[in-house]
């Protein structure tokens, strides 16, 4: 269907053109309801709560009025991404799409009670993370009425805040250069949960939304902790009420400029701190660090935290991933070599060396930890202690070089060695399952890379289709053999920085560019396949009209003098959001006519406009968007004349007899050509027509007034007198 606004009677609302344009996005599953449901239409941003102990991350839905709906399983998305959809309620309905006040009670429900809605079809697109530079700002509040068993008061609390979030700030490269707590600990009383319920920390974070919107409403109320904002909420409860399923949860961001809600028990020791640092690295965009098992790697703050113990320097794998890498930091050893590292705690030197496996087309990383410095106190620092062997991970963990891979979208994996502690020793060796690369340790700190050439991938190809601005494309690659492929979306043939998942969403600047994707195949046993590449033009975001006004209208009486004023459309983009710098323009028209220099919101008719229809065109303007839709208003009914303001006149200075008088005209319509007459006790004085009058002796005793005639091209003429004033 089309989406351009050609004429007044065909512009459609968003909520008209929902049903036809919903589509199920990309990843993201979507069920049929039952026929006798009832739905929804919604639009948010998808706000994820990072999963633990082996639970998979928790989705939901923050509306527009701040409201927090639960999603259903079975839909996956990038943590604030743009939502707008259909969802259904639970249990029987009549089928009917709920509108108006019962729509807003039905998600009021929904929001307090925590019940899933179910996702029956949706469009979704991934906002760009951001790494500019960002001052971070934590607000705090204790729960109050869930237990007294805190290990810690309220001002090792705030020290375990500072700490954390000092340590943030100085692994962010700068992309965070503060990182402050707004206030001291506001107690809070709620009735979101409970100790017994898990206080928002077990079953999955049950109840986690409920709790992080009711205390902020309740203690810092307008401040925005959605995500998009770098305002970070923590929730201090009890010891113990996680019931070892989860110390702390925190939803997830997608870079460093992002904020959200935290969770965490105020148990003893440094706990609390390493915690801290954790969820916080959830905030920021940070999946978990494993091995076989949830958490099982120790060398990053994203791995389990261990009593008493410090977090690890961030690792070059997370830095990468969140564009922080410094020049000559890391370098790409895909071609093979020997690499020298600095301590990846280090401040300077090279202290990373990346490549990708031909195995998987997965990065892998080789970092050096020594346990000192910045990663003094850390488990792995003490291997006599940090060996879980027998236990839950299976490992030691010992200094070494150490071998992690990507994992799921923002996550590290820790690559299993030989002699099961972690690390490569010297002359230790690791050899991915198709025998095509091979890591050496032949130094405490120095990995050589070889590579063994296997027959390639054949050629294959990539497609993509059309890209639009805010909506999210996907790249569709067919390369005979290949168990997996790699991603690199690229602009006007310049690589996007971390741009190499197989969707990707072009942002409003990319409109009219070009945007393309690289493609490579990977196989076990195999060498990369040829790349194979696609492009196209980035078109611009159409417009869309919400709100019940079908078209632009004319606020105003058509009449000579008056002013018109555009009552515009509430223009919006795919996802029923207003654009960023949304600055529409008008043009008004005589008889179909454009009148020159008539482009505000606002226009005063004038003598040229006597007997004629007027209309105003709105154009809906922001960066990256269609700049040919516009709206048009009916035409007005023929101009009619103007009606000249006039206010009574007033007579200016004394009435005494040798004095002069004047007549003044405050107030009457701009640009009004005056007439005068003057008055003694009502009757005329001869000759006395000016704007001036000098008063003679016959007047004395007499009751002096004037009248005033006003007259302008295209008003109707008007007459006023003034008060009457003795002469003295």
């Amino acid at each position: 269907m089309s989406r351009r606004v050609v004429r007044s009677t065909t512009i459609a609302t968003a909520a008209a053109v929902t049903a036809a344009l919903l589509a199920p996005a990309q990843g993201a599953a979507s069920a049929q309801p039952a026929p006798t449901r009832d739905t929804v239409e919604v639009r948010g941003t998808v706000v994820v709560l990072a999963g633990e102990d082996g639970n998979p991350d928790r989705y939901s839905l923050l509306l527009p009025s701040g409201r927090t709906v639960e999603l259903a399983e079975g839909f996956t998305a990038e943590p604030l991404s743009r939502f707008a959809g259909t969802v259904a309620l639970p249990g029987a309905g009549s089928g009917r799409t709920l509108t108006g006040s019962l729509r807003s009670r039905t998600l009021a429900r929904a929001a307090s009670s925590g019940t899933p809605l179910t996702v029956v079809d949706s469009r979704v697109a991934a906002r760009a993370p951001s790494a500019a530079a960002t001052a971070h700002t934590t607000y705090v509040a204790r729960i109050v009425n869930w237990g007294a068993d805190f290990k810690q008061t309220d001002q090792q609390i705030l020290d375990g805040l500072g700490q954390a979030q000092q340590w943030w700030v100085g692994q962010s490269g700068g992309v965070i250069p503060t990182w402050t707590t707004a206030s001291g600990i506001a107690p809070v009383t709620s009735g979101a949960s409970s100790f017994e319920a898990g206080c928002g920390l077990r079953n999955n974070g049950d109840g986690f939304s409920e709790i992080a919107a009711d205390v902020a409403g309740q203690a810092f109320p307008g401040v925005d902790f959605s995500g998009r904002s770098p305002n970070h909420l923590v929730v201090v409860v009890p010891d113990g009420c996680g019931a070892g399923e989860a110390s702390g949860r925190g939803r997830l961001g997608t870079s460093l400029a992002n904020g959200g809600p935290v969770i965490i028990e105020a148990n003893a020791g440094t706990g609390f701190r390493t915690v801290l640092e954790h969820e916080y690295g959830h905030n920021v965009g940070l999946q978990h660090a494993n091995n076989d098992i949830e958490y099982g790697d120790l060398y990053e703050v994203m791995g389990t935290s261990v009593v008493n113990r410090l977090s690890p320097a961030l690792g070059t794998i997370y830095r990468m991933e969140q564009g922080i890498l410094a020049a000559g930091e890391a370098v790409d050893g895909s071609a093979g070599g020997t690499f020298t590292l600095a301590p990846r705690a280090s401040a300077s030197g090279q202290r990373g060396v990346h490549f990708i496996n031909p195995d998987d087309g997965k990065r892998y990383f080789v970092d050096y930890r020594d346990g000192a410095g910045a990663d003094a106190g850390t488990c792995y620092s003490a291997p006599d202690t940090c060996n879980y062997t027998g236990g839950k991970f299976g490992q030691g963990y010992r200094p070494g070089l150490v071998i992690e891979r990507e994992d799921a979208l923002r996550g590290a994996y820790l690559v299993g060695t030989s002699g099961g502690d972690g690390s490569l020793q010297l002359n230790e060796t690791w050899t991915n399952q198709g025998a095509s690369v091979t890591l050496t340790a032949t130094g405490a700190n120095t990995v050589r890379i070889d590579r063994t050439a296997k027959p390639p991938l054949p050629a294959g190809s990539v497609t993509i289709g059309a890209p639009t601005v805010n909506r999210q494309v996907t790249a569709s690659v067919s390369i005979p053999g290949a168990t997996a492929a790699r991603y690199q979306w690229t602009f006007n043939g310049q690589a996007i920085p971390q741009a190499d998942d197989s969707t990707y969403t072009p942002s409003p600047g990319m409109a009219g560019g070009t945007l393309g994707v690289i493609a490579t195949g990977y196989a076990v046993g195999r060498d990369p396949s040829p790349q194979a590449q696609a492009s196209q033009v980035v078109a611009p975001a159409d417009w869309y009209a919400s709100g019940e006004r079908r078209y632009a209208e004319i606020s105003g009486k058509a009449r000579v003098g008056q002013t018109l004023t555009a009552l515009g459309l509430d223009w919006v983009d795919y996802f029923g959001d207003k654009p960023a710098g949304y600055a529409p323009t008008y043009k008004w028209t005589r008889n179909g006519k454009a009148i020159k220099g008539a482009t505000a919101a606002t226009y005063r008719l004038t003598a040229k406009d006597l007997g004629k229809r007027i209309q105003v065109l709105e154009y809906p303007r922001a960066t990256g968007f269609a700049t040919n839709d516009y709206s048009r208003s009916e035409s007005t009914r023929k101009v009619r004349i103007g009606k000249l303001a006039s206010p009574r006149p007033t007579i200016g200075g004394k009435a005494k007899v040798g004095k002069r008088v004047v007549a003044r005209t405050s107030g009457w319509t701009n640009g009004t050509k005056f007439r005068y007459q003057w008055f003694s006790d009502k009757l005329a004085i001869r000759g006395a027509t000016g704007k001036k009058l000098r008063i003679t002796r016959s007047l004395k005793g007499d009751k002096l007034k004037v009248k005033v005639t006003g007259t302008k091209k295209a008003f109707k003429k008007a007459s006023a007198t003034s008060r009457a004033t003795k002469i003295k």
